[in-house]
Formats: C-alpha cells, structure tokens, sequence
C-alpha cells in the first residue's frame, strides 16, 4: 500500500471525497501545503485538525483509525503513534505503539497515549520525555496532562545532563511541571549524583525559567578560621513581584546561633533594601553582635530623599564576621540622611551625615555635618556663556581632644564661555570662591573667618585625526595635543580648620583641574600651565581603541604658600611627569599602563601595570604591579585557566611589598611585607554541573587574619548546593564568569515539529 498525506480541515464539517468505511489508498487526496515560514504558532485557523497515515478507516461523524505512519496535527498539538483511532464526538485520541507527543517544546514518547484534544487532558504510560525550557529530560512511568501548560508525572526522573548518562538526576514520586506558571512542584524527591543520593526532600519547588519563587533554598555550608564551621538553611519569601525576603539561620560553631535577614523593595517612587544579623551572645566574646545596613531612596515630583545607615554592634564584627577584604577593611560607618527638591534649574538639599569610627580610624575620624544645606544651579548656553553656582553651609563636629568645631558657609559661583570648531576648543572659566566660617571652637585662630578667592582659567585643545595601516590593519590616528592654563591669587588661610580638605592624588584628570586640594577649606594658590598630548589608534569600523598613549605634566611659574597641616610643601617648579598608556594586542591580550615619574630625582612616586589575557569565557589570566609612596605596594596575580579535560585552576595572590606607611594620623610608620589576600581552588565542569573548590585568606585587621573554606555543587538548572563562592571569585578574578549548564537549544524551534 503506497504512504501519501491525507489533510482534513475540520471532521465535523466531514469530508465528502472520502469513503469513511472503507480503506482509502492511492495517489489522490489533499496534499499539505508547505508554510513559507517556520514559526512556532500554527498558521492554521484555530480548531483545524490535520490528518495523515498510510491507511484510513472510518465512520462519519463517528471515529476515524489511522494505520502505518499515523499522525494527528491540531493548534500546535502533533501526535504520532503506528496506529492512531480519533473519536469525533468527545475529540479523543488513543495511539498505540511508538507513541510521540509534541506540544509547545515538550516531547513525549511511549507505547500508548489517550488525550483529549478539547481540554488538552489525557495520559500517557511509560514515557520518555524531554523540555526544550528549561532544557531537561527524563522518564516517567505515567504522564498526565492536566491542561495546555501543565503536566503531572508519576515516578519521574529528571535531569539537565545529557540522557544517555546523566551524572545527576531527581527522582520524585510526583512531579508538576506548570509552563505558564514557570515552577516544578515535586513530592518526596531525592537527588542523586554520581549514583549516590545527596538530597532527601519531602516536597519541593524549582523555576523552570529566572523568575523567583518563594521557598527553602539549598543548604549551605563553609568553614573560617574565625567562626568556625557554619551550617545555615536560607529561606526566600518572593512577597510580590517588586517585594522579598530572605531569612537565614545559621549555625557558627565558634560563635553560636545567628539570624540574618535581607529585604528589598523596588516601587516607581521609591526602593529600599534592609540587611540586619544579629547573634545572641557570641560564645566567644560573651555579648550580642548585630549589623544593622538600610539603603532607601524616594522620588516623587520634584521632591528626593533617602539614607544610609550602617552600623555594627562593636569594632571586630567586620574583622569576625566578614567575608572578604573590602568589608573586613570598613572602619568609618556613614549614617546619611538626606531630603532634597529640584526648582527648574535649582536643586535644593539638606542632608545628616555621621559616622561610626571603628578601631584606628578613632585616632583621625571624619568631621560629621550635623546639618549639611546645599543649593546648586548649572545653566548651559545662555547667550554662549555655561553659569553654575554651587553654594553649601555645613555644621561640623567630631569627638576628637582638639578639633575644630563649627559652621561654614561656601558660595561659589563660576562663569564659562566655550568656543568650539573643527577639531579645536577654548573654554575660558571664572569662577569665585567664598567662604564664611563661625566657629564655636577653633584651636587655629579666631571663631569668625571670611575668604574670598578668584580663580581664572582656560582650557584649549586641538583633535587631529589621519589613516593609518599596521599590519594590514586600516586605523585612524589621533593626535590630541591641549593646554590647560589656571590663575589663584594668594591668600593666607594658616588659621582656618581643615574640614575636608586634602591633597588630591596627581593623577592625568586632577592635572587639569583647577583645584590642588579637594574639599572646601583650602583654596591653593595657582599660576600654572599644564600641557598634555595624547594619541589614539582607532578601529573606525567597531570604535574600539587599539592603542591609546597619553602624555601630561603642570609647569609651576609661582611657589606653593597655601598648605594643609601634616603635608608637605612643593618646591618644584614642574609636577612629576604623568604618562598613561593602554592597548588591545588582539588574542585576547590587553595592557593598561600609568606612571609618575619625578625628572628632579629620577625616582618613580607612583606607577601601575596590568596584562591581562583573555581569549575566552575559561581562560582568562591577570598580572598587575600597584605602587603609591607611603600608601600601596602591590604585586597581584589572579587566573582562570584549564588544567586538565573539565579542570580549571582559580586563584589569585595580592602580596604587599610596601614597607613604610602613613598612618591615620599622618605618620609615617614601618609595615612588613605580608600577603594581602589569596584566593585558591579548582572547578570542574561537566555538560551539566560544576563543582567548585575554594579556599580563601585574607588580613581582616592589623595582625589578624581570616580563611575560609568553600564547596560548592551546582546541578545545572536545579539548585546550588553549598556556601556560594562565586561572589568571592567574580571580585577577585577580572573576567570570570560563570557558565550557564542549561541546555540552550541549537534552535529556538527546537521542541517544535
């Protein structure tokens, strides 16, 4: 008997030219139309049952059998079997014998399926099934199909590995898998990897997708040098689609039973994130430690507001309870509040800023502004000229034997007239800088200072840009010269306190500013000239600089007589030459190079080098030196690389070669050589899940240190089992990433025939 297709449109109108009780054989029929377009949407009209097999039998109106090669095909729905019987009146399907149902990405196969194609409810035995979302497959020994998005599973098997050999799988006794709503809900599961069962749960749930749903989290566990070995269970609360919790209770078998809490908020006018720990009576401190952290931030209209505020129970919870360098290094807390109003151009704002001063930053805390009142305006193009004003009145205080204590008023406002053409600018700039103080307590000199002091300034450039070929490479160069020129009458300001002044870090942006010190109390003196030049290699089809070299120095013409207690005057008559150089080499490779180099000396106050290779997502190597005089001393080393088939080695090393130091006070004292932090582990990646190894140290205060172990399983698609190091190594290792194990399909229609 020859195959050939057979197409009804729908039974219920009949079909005229075919003999229902008989066999029906031959080239004559309805051929399929081939649709122009793939798509994952039936082109057909809703309702619309295609038909197809090497024989038919039928009645009218009544039931039709498919035999050889059958196939039903309706609203995206296609069922194959060897034989397929179709019941008109309850629009029921029964197929038997190399069974496959596809329907919406998911596959099934088996040797009997029943459906009913009205309510899309039905079932079918043991059968193998596959998801193109999320991406997984498996067997069960029953399917029921419980509406068009939704399937129940009866002693089911699940895995994202590939299904010849999965390395790990979830066996539950109930498993259902709802697409519109994006979960798994499992009873009296396990997962079991490499044969051996790691996870016993009575119930469960897993998103199929990224969306969030509420629930117990896996388990995790590490062990520190500090806290010991800690066990904790997190749970997740999603509250609404812009609303969560977690809560984690945790097990420190040095320190005891502690409770932490993350909520986050996110609404049009306003968003918030509140993090809280807290541990009831430290076995090894004998008191209560907490850490309170609240971030929010409202907007509505013209109106702004928020805070900060951060605070811990006592100097060593960050030495004790950190994670990581940079927490472990906080030692000035800010506890910020601020209510601000925009008024057209002008922005108003009054701020609270405090601080908690831990351990060595007692000896040289920041100055509190209890209040801070600010007004500021910019205004650009008004009759060519660019105006801004920037005015500011603080109330400041610490509790330091000695400081000055007070109120200052600054108004500066400043006038700009930028010419631009071709290639080529001028902006011209004067600006005027006011300040009143009234001070209650000034050890310097009188309570009552005013200061007024002019700068002028004009900055000019030239851009000049020609083709170039390297390498068969068709670039443009630049050649950017520019002349930066700043004029500040002297004015003696010896008596006034320092409230947040200090010496800016020299730098190729801080060389052409008009300023010499930061902040508001010193206002340097300046006749200076400060000419730069930089060239740039540029790929004009992608933007992307292949080279970039840069060049600048400030030339001097008056001495330096404004001066900040505790550092050093200038005497030269030119700045250290500060030279700047990065490039992409292709490969992956990529150098970012700076230095400052001082002619009078021939000695080198500041410099910093970084390669880096990165020639794909697993291989990626870093090597940097970092050196300021009296500050840092650094040779850094981080990597990714692979070590053998599926192993990657990860680590990085920051050694400190530094041996004289300024201290807060402004000292200098001698420091030992030391390794800053080190991060070392291996990951192993299979088709369907990682296991990471890390191991972790790192100086949590002077003379004190904290490591820490972490393992972590990831099953791709499912959970992560373990304490997450991830964090740990995306900071400390530019460009790792992590891989996706979901099976991302090789075509989006994959799942659909």
């Amino acid at each position: 008997m020859r195959s050939f297709p057979f197409v009804a449109g729908l039974l219920s109108l009949g079909l005229s030219a075919a003999a229902w009780g008989q066999d029906i054989a031959g080239p004559s029929g309805l051929a399929l139309q081939l649709d122009p377009e793939l798509r994952e949407a039936p082109r057909e009209p809703p309702g619309a049952l295609f038909i197809r097999g090497d024989a038919i039998r039928g009645r009218s109106e009544r039931d039709v059998t498919l035999q050889g090669e059958a196939e039903i095909r309706r609203d995206g729905l296609v069922i194959r079997a060897d034989r397929i019987t179709f019941y008109d009146i309850d629009q029921e399907v029964i197929g038997v014998g190399n069974v496959r149902v596809i329907r919406d990405g998911q596959a099934f196969t088996g040797e009997q399926v029943q459906l009913r194609l009205d309510s899309n409810t039905g079932t079918i035995e043991s059968t193998q099934f596959s998801l193109a979302d999320p991406g997984g497959q498996g067997s069960a020994a029953r399917v029921n199909f419980l509406g068009r998005d939704r399937i129940g599973l009866t002693d089911a098997v699940y895995s994202t590995c590939r299904p010849d050999r999965p390395d790990w799988y979830l066996r539950a006794e109930t498993l259902e898998i709802d697409q519109s709503a994006g979960d798994a809900i499992g009873k009296r599961a396990s997962v079991v990897f490499m044969g051996l069962p790691i996870l016993s749960l009575p119930s469960f749930t897993f998103t199929l997708g990224d969306d969030r749903r509420s629930g117990f989290l896996t388990p995790y566990a590490s062990v520190s040098s500090r806290a010991g070995a800690e066990f904790g269970v997190p749970y997740y609360w999603n509250i609404a689609p812009n609303r969560d919790l977690t809560l984690t209770p945790s097990v420190l078998t040095r320190r005891g039973l502690q409770l932490a809490g993350n909520y986050r908020y996110l609404e049009p006018a306003h968003t918030g994130e509140l993090t809280a720990e807290y541990l009831s009576q430290d076995a090894t401190s004998g008191r209560n430690r907490w850490l309170l952290d609240s971030r929010q931030r409202f907007a509505w209209s013209s109106w702004s507001a928020g805070w900060s505020l951060l605070g811990v129970s006592d100097d060593n919870y960050f030495v004790d309870f950190s994670r990581n360098i940079v927490t472990s290094a906080q030692r000035s807390l800010p506890r910020d509040a601020f209510i601000g109003r925009h008024f057209g151009d002008w922005h108003f704002q009054a701020r609270m800023l405090q601080y908690q001063n831990l351990l060595d930053a007692r000896l040289a805390p920041p100055f509190d502004r209890l209040p801070q009142l600010s007004l500021s305006t910019v205004r650009r193009n008004v009759a060519g000229f660019d105006l801004s004003l920037m005015s500011d009145a603080s109330w400041f205080r610490r509790d330091l034997a000695g400081s000055a204590e007070g109120a200052r008023l600054v108004v500066n406002p400043s006038v700009a007239y930028p010419i631009n053409g071709p290639g080529w600018f001028v902006q011209p700039r004067l600006s005027m800088h006011a300040t009143a103080y009234r001070l209650e307590v000034n050890p310097f000199g009188p309570s009552s200072i005013d200061r007024v002091v002019p700068t002028a300034s004009i900055d000019s450039g030239l851009v000049m840009e020609r083709p170039v070929e390297l390498r068969g490479r068709s670039l443009v160069q630049t050649l950017e010269p520019r002349l930066f020129y700043v004029y500040t009458p002297y004015q003696e300001q010896d008596r006034l306190p320092v409230f947040d002044s200090a010496t800016t870090v020299l730098s190729y942006a801080t060389l052409f500013s008009d300023r010499t010190f930061s902040g508001q109390d010193r206002i340097a003196n300046a006749n200076q000239l400060t000419p730069g030049l930089v060239s740039r290699l540029i790929d004009p089809q992608t933007g992307i600089e292949a080279l970039r070299l840069g060049v600048a120095q400030r030339w001097y013409f008056d001495t330096q007589r404004v001066t900040i207690p505790g550092v050093p005057t200038r005497t030269d008559t030119r700045s250290d030459l500060l030279m700047g150089a990065s490039a992409e080499f292709g490969n992956g490779h990529g150098l970012d190079a700076g230095a400052q180099f001082s002619l009078r000396d021939a000695r080198t106050p500041q410099f910093d080098i970084a390669w880096r290779w990165w020639p794909s997502e697993v291989r990626v190597v870093n090597v940097a030196a970092r050196y300021r005089q009296y500050d840092f001393a650094q040779l850094d080393t981080s990597w990714r690389h692979p070590v053998a088939a599926r192993w990657a080695a990860l680590g990085r090393l920051n050694y400190s070669v530094l041996r004289e130091q300024l201290d807060a006070a402004g000292q200098v004292r001698s420091v030992s050589p030391q390794l800053l932090e080190a991060v070392a582990g291996f990951e192993y990646s299979a088709d369907c899940w990682t296991l990471r190894f890390v191991m972790q140290n790192f100086v949590a205060a002077p003379g004190q240190r904290n490591s820490a172990f972490f393992v972590q399983l990831e099953l791709g698609g499912l959970a992560r089992v373990g304490l997450n190091p991830l964090d740990i190594l995306v900071r400390n290792i530019p460009g790792y990433r992590v891989l996706d194990h979901r099976q991302s399909p090789s075509s989006r229609y994959l799942g659909y025939e």
